[in-house]
């Protein structure tokens, strides 16, 4: 079953914070981030925070939420107990994607104008260092044991975590956009926005840095989360206005959910019991319940 649960205007990135008693979702039309309360389906706040907030990610912790800030080009670093900003960093133009590394020592920030990834050290909350990519970095995610970063770009940028370089490249679909890891860090899935009827999602074998399938999805694939126990990976498609269910062991789409307009983000609950979608023009988040 699905339902949805009202929040700022024009959402677009959502996570769950390490417990899943809150999710986070930001608000291109209101620049804030609508905290919603897990256990009762409604968002409870509304974080002001920078200038069109894109993404955000959670310490390992959950003490610390950063948000990326498009236009603004900052992270605003959230004290997660109260519920306030407590600092903003200034990254690169267009900040777009965050993650932060397994062991909470960095945060990943691509910045889709200057074409770099920003590098914020979680405890100090300074700036330490710049990686250039490849052409209009959009997302970023962390192998599971923190060694490698993709970038996704025009490519996948592989950026080794202890030099600080991209040390390759992978080809995959047209317009790639997200990224998630497998729980055991095996395969990467990409989602490839693509153009008319080239809508897919690569998947990648981590171990060899290839392609190894190309599933199609709906139309306009953008952000792909995987759940916790690494049986379904869930697809947005924002054209489509759909999500597409993958059983990651065969590699095929199992099923196709209807939600709100314009879906742009994906997240899963730690438990694994829902997923969480942003619809960008309805409004709201979309709730799909395990089983769906």
């Amino acid at each position: 079953m699905t339902s949805t649960i009202r929040v700022g205007p024009n959402p677009v990135g959502v996570a769950f914070s390490p417990d899943g008693s809150k999710a986070y979702v930001t608000s291109h039309g209101s620049d804030t981030v609508s905290v919603i309360d897990v256990a009762s389906g409604t968002a409870s706040s509304a974080i002001p925070v920078g200038d069109a907030p894109t993404s955000v990610a959670f310490t390992p912790d959950g003490s610390k939420a950063y948000v990326t800030n498009q236009i603004s080009g900052t992270v605003s670093v959230v004290d997660v107990a109260s519920g306030t900003v407590t600092s903003t960093i200034p990254v690169g133009d267009g900040a777009y994607g965050v993650a932060v590394s397994p062991d909470g020592s960095k945060a990943y920030v691509t910045n889709n104008r200057s074409d770099t990834v920003s590098v914020i050290k979680v405890l100090s909350g300074a700036l330490t260092s710049t990686i250039p990519v490849s052409a209009i970095p959009r997302n970023v995610a962390f192998t599971p044991d923190g060694l490698k970063a993709y970038v996704i770009s025009s490519g996948v940028d592989v950026i080794d975590v202890a030099s600080g370089t991209v040390i390759s490249t992978i080809s995959v679909g047209q317009n790639p956009f997200g990224v998630v890891f497998t729980p055991d860090g095996s395969k990467a899935y990409v989602t490839n926005f693509g153009s008319s009827g080239t809508h897919t999602v690569s998947v990648i074998d981590a171990a060899s840095g290839t392609v190894r399938s190309t599933i199609p999805v709906g139309s306009g694939s953008m952000n792909v989360a995987i759940t916790p126990d690494g049986s379904t990976a869930y697809v947005a498609n924002y054209f489509s206005h759909t999500v597409s269910a993958i059983d990651v062991a065969s590699g095929s789409v199992t099923s196709t959910i209807p939600v709100g307009l314009g879906p742009v983000d994906v997240a899963v609950t730690p438990r694994g019991s829902a997923a969480y979608v942003t619809s960008n023009t309805s409004g709201v988040v979309s709730v799909i319940r395990q089983g769906t």
